[in-house]
Parts: structure tokens; sequence; C-alpha cells
């Protein structure tokens, strides 16, 4: 399963968002008088959301065969991209509609003379309304579109930070109830290590100059969890840190120790105990 960087695909998901909108505003501008102005602005527009479906298709192709999928959460998005991949089509054929629907300045077939200016104006008289009401349908999908595209980007984020956040939590390591103790005392603050020159004598401190018991921190530190600043002489004191991991390991233990502290939900009888009767 190919790798992406989901972050630059969330760019470009907004940026196709605000694609749309321009177009969906361009759109909202074409002058709707039938003839050779409009088939032509109706061409470009036409090109231009065909290349913004053809965006979306590739997004979908992307994320859909990336390490997305396998995000609890992402079916719901990849499938809202499929449909917006659907919507910008309609609106594609909504506009080709509106180009067949709109009145060619060709030549007819030979026959006999005519009033060609009458005919010319009853042909655009028929015409404009058509044109009017596929036009309005091609605008409306365009802003479904846009924002679907925006809410695909905000899915997306929120899939991939709480995937993040669970991971951290479900992998962070185990501490003991001292240990977190000892992480939650140091997180709200520095520490320090300091050694009192009397046969090497070690002292540690937190940051209210409260002592941290010895074997407590050197498990920690050990395991990474706590930092020591070795820049520093210990004579004048080595600042102690909280690391990512120590925080991680501390998140994990206090969510364990809140979901243990709350009571399951009892049965209602049990609840609510049946008065006696007399």
């Amino acid at each position: 399963m190919p790798q992406i960087d989901l972050h630059a695909e969330i760019a470009r998901i907004r940026q196709l968002g605000s694609d749309f909108a321009d177009l969906h505003n361009d759109i909202h501008s074409l002058p709707l008088t039938p003839g050779t102005e409009t088939r032509r602005q109706l061409t470009e527009k036409i090109l231009a959301v065909n290349g913004l479906v053809e965006q979306l298709t590739e997004r979908l192709d992307t994320l859909d065969g990336s390490q997305y999928a396998a995000i609890p959460g992402s079916r719901p998005s990849l499938e809202l991209l499929a449909s917006m991949v659907h919507t910008a089509a309609i609106a594609s054929s909504e506009l080709a509609t509106v180009l067949l629907e709109n009145p060619l300045e060709a030549a007819a077939f030979p026959g006999p003379p005519a009033d060609e200016a009458a005919v010319r104006a009853a042909r655009h008289k028929k015409a404009a309304p058509k044109m009017a009401e596929h036009l309005t349908s091609a605008a409306h999908r365009l802003e479904l579109a846009h924002t679907g595209c925006y809410y695909l980007a905000t899915g997306i984020t929120r899939d991939v930070i709480q995937h993040v956040e669970h991971s951290r939590a479900t992998t962070a390591p185990k501490v003991t109830d001292r240990q977190a103790e000892v992480l939650a005392r140091l997180s709200s603050g520095d520490g320090t290590l300091t050694d009192s020159g009397r046969m090497g004598v070690a002292k540690a401190v937190d940051h209210d100059r409260a002592a941290i018991h010895l074997a407590t921190l050197n498990s920690l530190i050990k395991r990474r969890l706590v930092s020591v600043d070795t820049t520093t002489s210990r004579f004048t004191g080595q600042r102690l840190t909280v690391t990512s991991e120590g925080r991680h390991a501390l998140a994990r233990h206090q969510q364990s120790n809140q979901s243990a502290r709350t009571p399951s939900a009892l049965p209602q009888a049990v609840q609510q105990p049946t008065a006696r009767r007399r």
C-alpha cells in the first residue's frame, strides 16, 4: 500500500474547493444572450469543469489506494469524494446541455427566402429559458462540489488526527502510579538533578523544590520518558524534562485510571429498588 503525504492531499482538495467556487461565480456571470460569444464562453467553462472532474478522480484513486484507506472513518470520506466526482460531472453535462440549446449562427439548408432576423429572434426566444434552467442547475452542482471539497478536507484532517492520537494512546509505554506521579510533577515544570558533592550523592527536585524519589526517576530516565540536560554540570544542576513519550505514557495512565473509576451503568432495577408494599 503506497504511503502518500496526506497533508499535501488535503491541501490539493482545499484548492479544488476554491477552484469550484471560482467556476460557480463565473457561471453566474455568464451572459444568457444566445449566440457565438456565449458558445465560446461555455466551451471554456466545460473544459475547466472537466479538468476539475479529472483532478477529483485522481484524488479518489490516490487516496483509495493509500494508507488513508486503512484509517477508521475513511470510507465515508471516500464515498463523499466519489459523489463529488459524480456531481461535478453532472455540472459539466448541464453546461453541455446549455451549449446544445444555444442557437448557432451557421447557415441553414437552402430554401425559400425567409426573414432571417425574425427566425433568429424566435430561435433565441425559445432557447433562452432552457439555457437559463440548465445554467442554474450547473451552478448549483458546482456549489455542491465546492462545499463537498471543504467537508472532505475537514473530514480527512479529523480522521488523521484521531488516528494518530489513538495510535499514541494504545502504543504509549505503561507506567506505575508512582512513575505517573513523577511525570505529572515534571510535566507542570522542569525539575533539577544535582550532586551534593558528598560521595556523589544525587538529589532530584521538581519545580516546587519538592524531592523526587531517585529510583523512580532513574527508571523513567532509563526508559527515555524523562530527559536529563547533560550540557550542564550536576553540581550546578541538570534540568529534568518530560519527553514526548513520557507525556503519552502519562496521558495513557490517566485515561486508564479515569476509565477504571467510571462506574458501569447498573440495571434500572438495581438503580431504582422497588418500594416495599405496606
